[in-house]
């Protein structure tokens, strides 16, 4: 599936839960609520590393949840990046896809300028 297909699903699942719950999805609850994913996805790591509560959970179960934690964290990535108007792909591409190139060129013996370096330095 493309990431601009999950966007649009994860939106619709989270319109139905602010739906069920009355709960009106501003910007603000939205990155609210990633960052309450984010410390959900640390405590599981906390738990399935051994420094956490594992609340009596297998490391199986730790493992799932962290799991989830991770699909959360993503999903209201992608509900926050839709709702502020940003397409996460354009996004992923326009920041991480010149480093790419950089690493390939500096990997096969190049010496390319790193990119934003003409910028950083105005």
């Amino acid at each position: 599936m493309e990431l601009g297909e999950w966007s649009e699903r994860v939106e619709r699942v989270s319109a139905g839960y602010g739906d069920y719950y009355g709960v009106e999805r501003t910007p603000e609850w939205t990155l609210l609520k990633l960052t309450e994913e984010v410390g959900e996805l640390a405590q599981a790591h906390l738990a399935l590393s051994g420094q956490g509560r594992n609340r009596g959970k297998s490391p199986d179960e730790l493992r799932t949840d962290l799991e989830g934690e991770v699909a959360d964290v993503l999903a209201m990535v992608l509900v926050f990046a839709g709702r502020a108007g940003i397409d996460a792909e354009v996004a992923l591409e326009r920041k991480w896809l010149p480093w790419e190139r950089f690493h390939a060129e500096r990997a096969a013996g190049g010496d390319p300028t790193p990119p934003g370096a003409i910028e950083e330095r105005r």
